[in-house]
Formats: structure tokens, C-alpha cells, sequence
């Protein structure tokens, strides 16, 4: 079995689908629950160590989060020899009167994400990651928790990162841009790392096809991520199975990918990073991995 971790990834039912409401950024996606997911990977000869389910977008709270820690532990007590020895850790909805002191307690609950999707930079909400209630969940985070954005502009990145409090530890989804079109040198993506790495605390997250699904495209956007930071402030190797939305050109990123192609993808990129600056590839694939561990992390420095 090839042993990896899957950083980034989302299990749903179609009970949890039946939930979601409003307008929607992507066409409504299949179920894609955490068994059929490891039955793929275990079928393959890949039996993951971790997976991290993140909050989705598109449904009013996290309950399939806290559902999927419990699918894997009745797999678990079932079928031990199939499915034993792997981890499940995962991030809930970032709302104040969602993610209470309860809800966090849970241990393999480790952070709260944020989802702006294409928000422009002039329309990212003034109350966002401010105000008293935003504080006071802020305050809630464990040592071993963070905050987890999503944003394809650089820009609407930044802004989270300076609105948050130092102390509280960061993770950048996507490796902080969708936009290869703005080329290597936009000025945005180059103020987020500079901003992350006088930060400190602030983690790049692929899995880097959302930037570009050419591993190549994508290279030079990790490269400075690397330069900035170093590894252990990256964590690359995740699937963001199952691919929703579109990619640059319009191209659905679900007729591109499967969770198999999207870890191989983060190997090639991971690959090309580790030719360029000499790391290990498995450096540049897992850095970051303790902040998504079970077991609590090092407080950050």
C-alpha cells in the first residue's frame, strides 16, 4: 500500500445535498461519501494515513463533517483490516453562532473555514473576521486549531490575513490563487506570501490544480510560496475530491480529475518544486501536516 494524506477533501450525502439552498457558485455536485472515497483509494492500493474533510461551501452548517468522524469509526470497528490505521481530522463552518465552544471541543476538529469563492476585493463583507462576535470565536480556537480561507484573488486573501489577530494560525487554500492569468509576477499573490511570511504563522494549501490544472502554470505561484516560507509552511498533498466547478477555460474540473489524478497531480507538482530547490518532495507535499494532525500541535511560533 502507498501510504499519503489527503489534505483537503469533502464527504457529503445526498441527505446533506437535500439541505443545501439559495444560489450556488458550482453545479450541484453527486454524493460523495467518505466509504466510497476510501473504497476508491483502498481498491487502488492507496490506504490513506489522514484525511481532512473541509467545511463545503454550499451547505448551512457541518454536520456532514461530524457525521464523516463517525462513518470511519463504525468502517473502523467493522472492518479493521480494511479500513484501521487510517485518521480523520476536519474544519467546520466559520459563524459565530455556528462554531461554538461545543462544537469545537470535538478533537478532530481542527479550525473553522471561510469560503469567498470569486468574491471581488471591493465586496468582501466589512463584518467579516471583525467585530466583537468574530472575536470572541477567534478567542474559541484551541492552540492545535486554525482559521482555513478560500478565495480565488490573492487580494480577498490578504484581506482575512490582516484582519484576523497575529496569533491565530492561517491557512491559505489553493496556494493563494485561482488567477494564472495575472502571470507569476501579480502583485497581489506577491503581497499575500510577503504578508504570510512576515506573519509567520500562515499556511499555503493545495492542492495547486484550482491554480492551474498544467502542473508547469502552477510551478512558479509554489516556487515563491517556498522561497518565502520554506516547506514546513506548505501543505500540498490533498485531492479537493470531489472537483467542483470549473476550471480557467470554462473545463468542469470534474471531467479532468479523480481523487487517484488530483494526488497525482500534487506528486508531479511536488516533483518539479523538489528538481528546482533540491527538498525532498515528500517535504513540499506534507510540511505543514501537524496542522491538520489528530494529535494537538506545537503552538505556532
Amino acid at each position: 500500500m502507498t501510504q499519503l494524506i489527503d489534505a483537503h477533501v469533502h464527504f457529503y450525502t445526498a441527505r446533506d445535498l437535500a439541505r443545501a439552498a439559495g444560489p450556488k457558485p458550482y453545479s450541484m455536485p453527486a454524493p460523495h461519501t467518505l466509504t466510497d472515497y476510501l473504497d476508491t483509494l483502498i481498491d487502488a492500493g492507496i490506504k490513506p494515513e489522514l484525511v481532512h474533510n473541509a467545511h463545503l461551501s454550499i451547505l448551512p452548517d457541518s454536520e456532514n463533517v461530524f457525521a464523516s468522524f463517525h462513518e470511519l469509526d463504525t468502517l473502523q470497528k467493522a472492518f479493521p483490516a480494511r479500513y484501521g490505521g487510517i485518521a480523520i481530522t476536519g474544519t467546520i463552518l466559520a459563524d459565530p453562532a455556528y462554531a461554538t465552544s461545543e462544537r469545537l471541543a470535538h478533537p478532530r476538529v481542527k479550525g473553522i473555514r471561510v469560503v469567498l469563492h470569486d468574491t471581488r476585493l471591493e465586496d468582501v463583507p466589512g463584518s467579516l473576521c471583525a467585530g466583537q462576535d468574530w472575536n470572541a470565536l477567534l478567542g474559541r480556537l484551541r492552540s492545535d486549531q486554525h482559521l482555513h480561507v478560500y478565495a480565488k484573488d490573492p487580494r480577498v486573501n490578504l484581506v482575512v490575513l490582516r484582519r484576523i489577530p497575529d496569533h491565530v494560525p492561517l491557512i491559505i487554500d489553493h496556494l493563494g490563487t485561482c488567477h494564472p492569468e495575472r502571470g507569476t509576477d501579480d502583485p497581489g499573490h506577491i503581497a499575500l506570501v510577503d504578508s504570510a511570511r512576515a506573519r509567520g504563522n500562515t499556511v499555503f494549501k493545495g492542492p495547486g490544480y484550482r491554480t492551474a490544472t498544467n502542473a508547469e502554470v502552477t510551478l512558479p505561484f509554489l516556487l515563491r510560496i517556498l522561497d518565502a516560507l520554506g516547506p514546513d509552511q506548505i501543505l500540498l498533498q490533498a485531492s479537493d475530491a470531489p472537483h467542483v466547478g470549473l476550471d480557467q477555460s470554462g473545463r468542469p474540473y470534474g471531467d479532468q480529475l479523480t481523487p487517484l489524478t488530483a494526488l497525482e497531480y500534487t506528486a508531479r507538482l511536488a516533483g518539479l518544486a523538489a528538481s528546482a530547490t533540491r527538498l525532498a518532495p515528500q517535504s513540499i507535499l506534507q510540511g505543514a501536516r501537524s496542522w491538520i494532525n489528530p494529535m494537538p500541535m506545537k503552538a505556532p511560533s
